[in-house]
């Protein structure tokens, strides 16, 4: 039996990427694994290579994300998470918006309750057909990821932004996420590694100089700045 695949880490930083070279996105609280899709089934592993059970919604949703993995064979790194996807913007909130102005949200279920369900955000692709993907730029595996990943309310993409990011982390912050991700666009992927290609950064409040410093670090913190 093969060994389980390892997630890569990202490495905490205090940091501020000015850098057009790099690619940011939340970062998902909820359970980080690694789906693995081979001719119509899927299994599920944790971030330390241990089978998830397939017990209530769990089960649910491996079921539908078989469905929504449109390969034969891939890897799929990703989070099974409860963050509302209920923020200004997001979908089920211009739908809920659109029901209520026409006087027909009592006729159809609530899309935002629908939105507050679980869901596995797919943040990387491992392997696909059979391949590793490990040394390929993750700008390019990002590419394969979206090409194999049937959304849906269940399956979701992770949100993955460039430069300017400022508008991007108030909206991220106003829905509750407390960190977010800075990934190198050629950066590889090292199951079971923490890499400097790979930051996490946190949303704070403090810190009032600009839009950057006050997402950042607080007072008197020493932020490294990432340039081209």
């Amino acid at each position: 039996m093969d060994e389980p695949v390892l997630p890569q880490l990202p490495v905490d930083a205090n940091a501020e990427v000015l850098s057009v070279e790099w690619l940011f996105e939340p970062l998902w609280p909820g359970v980080r694994m690694l789906a693995r899709a081979d001719g119509g089934r899927l299994s599920l592993t944790d971030e330390f290579g241990e089978p998830i059970a397939d017990d209530g919604e769990t089960a649910d949703a491996a079921q539908t994300l078989a469905a929504a993995i449109l390969a034969d064979e891939a890897l799929v790194d990703g989070v099974w998470t409860a963050q509302p996807f209920v923020g200004d913007g997001s979908p089920a909130r211009a739908w809920a918006e659109t029901l209520a102005a026409e006087g027909l949200a009592q006729d159809i279920p609530d899309p935002l309750e629908t939105e507050r369900r679980r869901a596995f955000v797919a943040i990387d692709l491992v392997e696909l057909e059979g391949m590793p993907l490990h040394d390929v730029p993750f700008q390019e595996r990002r590419r394969l990821l979206e090409s194999v990943i049937d959304e849906g309310i269940r399956v979701r993409l992770s949100q993955v932004v460039k430069q300017p990011l400022g508008g991007w982390l108030v909206g991220w912050r106003a829905n509750g996420f407390t960190h977010y991700v800075a990934k190198h666009m050629n950066s590889r992927y090292r199951p079971g590694e923490r890499t400097e290609d790979w930051l996490k950064l946190s949303l704070r409040a403090e810190a009032p100089r600009s839009m950057m410093g006050r997402m950042l670090g607080g007072r008197g913190d020493h932020v490294r700045r990432v340039r081209d």
